[in-house]
């Protein structure tokens, strides 16, 4: 059966705009959010997030915000992003973030990942983006651990290093939400990888993500 998603424009005007006043931050922070409400009236199956960084057209960087205010202004539609950029994240405080989304919106998340391609993001923080593809891997492998473990455990891996994580309270969906995996970079490879570290298989067509049914 076919869903329907709409994407959130979080562009708030033209490339190299002048950087914008509080105001129009806050009243672009508003229609995004009424524009998710009316996609759920309009009877859409999902609203998806995009993330975007160090632009001053770019007026809502922070996917998580956006998708946590959207969980208590919306009852049904599902709640994605298109997509997050894992290496760019401390992958335990991802995991605590995305479980709470989950559990704010009573099930409502689908965690679409990519491994990045723009420079200027990884620069923007700080990652090296020749380690994208190893981030990428190792913080999928943590944010199913952390969302799937009910007993404290370790990692102790080539990027990131933890004791006694212990994710609580876990994901509202069992045993996890389900991961979509967005392969539209350089390294085309990568997401077959990382369905095999957390089991799950899916593809992008065009502008939209199509999941197998293990997901």
């Amino acid at each position: 059966m076919t869903s329907f998603g709409y994407l959130l424009d979080t562009h708030g005007g033209p490339y190299q705009q002048p950087e914008p006043g509080p105001v129009e931050s806050a009243d672009f922070a508003d229609q995004l959010v009424r524009e998710a409400e009316e996609a759920e009236t309009c009877g859409f199956d999902g609203v998806f997030v995009p993330e975007r960084h160090a632009r001053t057209e770019c007026l809502f960087p922070s996917t998580l915000t956006l998708m946590a205010a959207l969980s208590t202004r919306t009852r049904q539609i599902s709640l994605g992003s298109y997509v997050i950029m894992p290496a760019l994240y401390d992958p335990i405080h991802l995991a605590e973030q995305t479980a709470m989304i989950d559990v704010l919106s009573r099930g409502r998340l689908i965690m679409g990942v990519g491994v990045g391609y723009h420079t200027d993001y990884f620069r923007h923080f700080g990652v090296p983006i020749h380690q994208r593809e190893g981030r990428f891997e190792e913080t999928l492998d943590l944010l199913n651990r952390a969302w799937t473990n009910t007993v404290p455990f370790n990692h102790h891996g080539k990027y990131y290093n933890y004791d006694a994580v212990h994710i609580t309270p876990k994901p509202f969906q069992k045993p996890r939400p389900p991961i979509w995996i967005g392969p539209g970079s350089s390294c085309s490879g990568m997401p077959s990888a990382a369905a095999k570290v957390v089991g799950v298989r899916s593809v992008r067509v065009g502008r939209r993500f199509t999941s197998s049914p293990s997901m």
